[in-house]
């Protein structure tokens, strides 16, 4: 191999799985691959894409600013409420916070769900947290955090 990690996707990687007959193809190939940033870094990245610093998010979100940079070093996991909070103020696209929520081992937003169809109507719609909030409790759903 000339030493570049290849791209599989999920659907690859669970064809190869379901064709192997030994493990260690499969171990190969996950060897093999390219891989994924893991949720500081990916944060970060977003982050900095939009211009917008850990002070800014700590302002937007409300999140203890301790607490917020302990998010950032891996330190702490955040609930997945806390994610979408920072999400929202990030104003990460839905893909964006899929990702978010997959590599914090959090589970994607599904749209079968009333609760995340709401959140995904109003990342769509570029809504921001305090608007995200008040819609869910318009729609009776849990919100992202209680006003104090």
């Amino acid at each position: 191999m000339n030493g570049q990690k290849k791209r599989l996707t999920t659907t690859q990687l669970l064809s190869l799985i379901r064709r192997s007959r030994h493990f260690t193809v499969v171990d190969e190939a996950l060897g093999n691959m390219e891989q994924s940033p893991d949720f500081c870094q990916y944060l970060y990245k977003i982050m900095e894409e939009r211009h917008i610093n850990a002070k800014e998010v700590i302002r937007r979100s409300g999140i203890e600013r301790s607490y917020f940079y302990h998010i950032l070093s891996g330190q702490k996991t955040p609930s997945r409420n806390m994610l979408l909070r920072i999400s929202r103020c990030i104003g990460a696209s839905l893909d964006e916070t899929n990702q978010l929520l997959r590599l914090a081992a959090l589970g994607s937003l599904y749209a079968k769900v009333r609760r995340d169809a709401g959140i995904i109507f109003c990342i769509e719609n570029g809504y921001t947290m305090r608007q995200t909030n008040e819609f869910l409790k318009e729609l009776n759903e849990a919100p992202l955090y209680q006003d104090e």
